[in-house]
């Protein structure tokens, strides 16, 4: 883990010196924080600090992954030494029952493995290693994440958690894992509806948020999302809303996420929108506001 943080910072540090930051009279931060406007406190059951506060809110998409492989623990790791707002990451469960972070159904793309995560055991996953992505040059022996180990750095770093359902059948120990882990308040839970309302149905304190996915109009998702009472959402594929759509969502107490926003002029105006938390893998111009000198 030394070794990964010294190269992370050696990265950071090669960034600064060939003026990779934008200057920050490009970027108006209290124009842009009074843009941003939260749903009322009121609408979240006690306990649930995701949403508190104004402010803009990047949430790293699998980690900070333009600068380190995806979904791994550098990636995860560089993106709280950046100061994301969030990090968001998706979740399959091994043979065993334990929960790891990938985002494809197999190991085929992204490590040296082959097949579903689904047919190994957390130990035989473990014998595979990472072994693509961005400067994936730059790491060595990098292992799948478990659920644990993120969940650890985005309490580090004091993240939010932003956890995306993809192969998980056993609800109440995924929901154990992060209340174990001190993050129940600190963690947003997206998935499929069928998902989302297993966890809805197990606790009420993680807000909950089905994904909305390009050409399918807002509204499909909107109805969809009515089933679950409270503390809900749509992390919606950026295209599908506008301001209006935002607008609707947040005055029935919905909150609204786009991904994956990656140039600055359409980050701008989502957060003009009111958008409540955006899905990025890259946005350079606002890298030198994100720096989190906290441990």
């Amino acid at each position: 883990m030394r070794n990964i943080r010294r190269k992370l910072c050696i990265l950071m540090t090669v960034f600064f010196a060939v003026g990779f930051f934008v200057p920050k009279n490009n970027f108006n931060t209290e124009n842009m924080a009074a843009a941003t406007e939260t749903v009322e406190t009121e609408s979240m059951p006690a306990g649930s600090k995701v949403f508190l506060g104004g402010g803009e809110r990047y949430a790293a998409h699998r980690g900070y992954s333009n600068y380190a492989p995806e979904n791994s623990i550098a990636a995860f790791e560089f993106a709280g030494e950046m100061g994301f707002w969030g990090i968001e990451t998706d979740f399959y469960q091994t043979a065993d029952g334990q929960f790891i972070c990938l985002h494809d159904e197999t190991l085929d793309r992204t490590t040296d493995g082959t097949g579903k995560p689904g047919d190994y055991t957390l130990e035989q996953l473990m014998q595979f290693n990472i072994d693509s992505g961005n400067y994936i040059e730059t790491t060595e022996n990098l292992k799948i994440p478990t659920m644990t180990e993120y969940l650890e750095i985005c309490k580090k770093y004091g993240c939010v958690a932003v956890a995306e359902i993809k192969g998980v059948s056993d609800y109440d120990s995924f929901l154990n894992t992060i209340v174990s882990s001190g993050m129940e308040e600190m963690t947003i839970i997206t998935g499929t509806l069928d998902d989302i309302k297993e966890i809805r149905a197990r606790n009420s304190v993680i807000p909950v948020m089905t994904i909305g996915y390009t050409p399918a109009p807002y509204t499909d998702n909107l109805n969809k999302i009515t089933e679950i009472s409270e503390n809900r959402g749509i992390l919606y594929n950026y295209p599908q809303v506008d301001k209006a759509a935002v607008d609707i969502l947040h005055s029935q107490g919905i909150y609204c996420g786009v991904w994956s926003v990656d140039d600055e002029e359409t980050a701008e105006k989502y957060t003009e929108y009111g958008v409540d938390f955006i899905v990025t893998n890259e946005i350079p111009a606002r890298l030198n506001h994100m720096i989190n000198e906290n441990e």
